[in-house]
């Protein structure tokens, strides 16, 4: 068999890839990871604070808020990444924007305060545990989306697996604002942000690996 009669066998069953394939591939990746990633809040922190009561806060919002920017611009910032033509253009800027607008409300928080009770507003009483419970709800979905990359082709492995890792991380970021008891933006902006960056920093060291094909 000649070398083009073997290509034009390959490509006789070439089939068109839809352009909402990798967004349908995320999603369902995401939908599964939440899910187990849900359930395992429930078993570590059982019934939490009345939800219908925290619907009425501003301080759950915020958080929310927080944590739909990230996703958002990670979850995009995936998509685009997971087609070999793609290339990721502003979108890792983005990421930042959430970043710098509740900095900005953190500032107008503590302007004015004295030194002890800003510190206290930043630290709050659960600044230790609060990027490690993020970073451990983020797992399943982390592993979820990074198999759903390895379906795909991405070929910016590492950027995709730092993208992978800031949106399971902020996905587990708003689960975790349903029993996360901290209502300061100081506090959210610092120690949610590195919740979300710790899956981040592992999807860099590991989607050189993970993700190549």
């Amino acid at each position: 068999m000649q070398t083009t009669d073997l290509i034009d066998r390959l490509a006789a069953d070439l089939h068109p890839t839809s352009p909402g394939a990798a967004w349908k591939t995320l999603a369902l990746a995401l939908s599964v990871g939440s899910v187990v990633a849900l359930g395992a809040a429930c078993v570590s922190f059982g019934k939490g604070n009345d939800f219908a009561a925290m619907l009425l806060t501003s301080s759950l919002w915020m958080k929310w808020a927080y944590a739909l920017g990230v996703s958002a611009a990670a979850l995009s910032l995936c998509a685009r990444l997971a087609r070999p033509e793609g290339a990721p253009g502003a979108l890792p800027f983005l990421l930042g924007v959430p970043l710098l607008m509740l900095g900005a409300i953190a500032l107008m928080e503590v302007a004015g305060l004295p030194a002890d009770e800003r510190r206290a507003l930043w630290l709050g009483r659960t600044a230790v545990m609060c990027p490690w419970t993020i970073a451990a709800l983020a797992i399943p979905i982390f592993v979820a989306v990074l198999l759903a990359l390895r379906q795909l082709a991405p070929t910016r492995p590492r950027l995709a697996g730092f993208s992978a890792g800031c949106l399971a991380g902020a996905i587990a970021a708003g689960l975790y604002a349903i029993y996360c008891k901290e209502t300061a933006a100081a506090f959210v902006v610092t120690w949610y942000t590195a919740g979300i960056l710790l899956p981040g920093r592992v999807g860099v060291l590991i989607g050189s690996r993970v993700l190549r094909w």
